[in-house]
């Protein structure tokens, strides 16, 4: 697996050459993805699927959240490029598969300064095959016990090797067909040297917060305590 990089005036692009080529700057224009996602509109904070080249991908777009979202939407503070959130997402997602971690394959990730301090970025990976949030699965089925105590382990795997999840929630969490975990979305995530046990726990806990809310939410939603109590009995065995 090669990861190479370029400049392209005042933009910086890494990617994967096994899953896509040294053209793929155009895959992050809205232009093309929307051309070639079967009319999905790019907007900020939504994932959109495509294929290129056989391979199926998802875009990212990178936003900002509260004022500041609704003040400057993608751009942000600028400093050097190893330092954004799209570089750093990019090389945690290759270091999570290098510990045989269940996440997505980074195929691309493109940072453009806009001058003088600022900067947009977007982040493509490659789609899970057969997979889908836990939310949609929730809201058309139960998961039995075993299932909840198999993502209670995944999540202490993940702890065990020092894996912070900012945003642990169930849309965070893809079920394949062969019932299969993975997790995505490592914005703001880290690789710790040492994860505290108080910092493994608030991952849990906004969890169970998430599953809650989507519980008031949806009518139905399949998630019990008995469920949760399974989760925590699968934690507590992987820790």
């Amino acid at each position: 697996m090669g990861y190479r990089q370029f400049s392209n005036g005042l933009a910086r692009v890494i990617y994967d050459d096994e899953l896509v080529g040294a053209d793929c700057e155009k895959l992050f224009q809205r232009d093309w993805l929307e051309a070639n996602s079967g009319g999905a509109t790019v907007e900020r904070g939504t994932a959109v699927m495509f294929e290129h080249n056989g391979v199926a991908l998802v875009f990212k777009q990178y936003h900002r959240g509260g004022l500041a979202g609704r003040l400057v939407e993608k751009t942000y503070l600028y400093s050097r490029v190893e330092n954004t959130r799209v570089w750093r997402e990019f090389s945690m997602l290759r270091q999570m598969r290098a510990l045989g971690l269940p996440v997505p394959r980074p195929a691309a990730a493109r940072c453009v300064s806009v001058p003088p301090l600022a900067y947009r970025a977007a982040l493509i990976t490659e789609r899970v095959p057969d997979s889908k949030n836990l939310t949609e699965v929730l809201c058309a089925r139960p998961l039995d016990n075993g299932r909840w105590e198999k993502l209670g382990q995944l999540i202490a795997r993940f702890h065990r090797n020092n894996v912070y999840h900012a945003d642990l929630n169930a849309s965070n969490i893809l079920l394949t067909g062969s019932g299969d975990f993975y997790l995505i979305d490592f914005d703001k995530g880290v690789i710790r040297k040492t994860l505290s046990a108080k910092d493994a726990r608030s991952n849990v806990s906004r969890l169970r917060r998430s599953l809650d809310k989507l519980r008031g939410r949806y009518t139905p939603f399949h998630f019990s305590e008995d469920n949760w109590q399974a989760l925590e009995k699968g934690y507590a065995a992987g820790e």
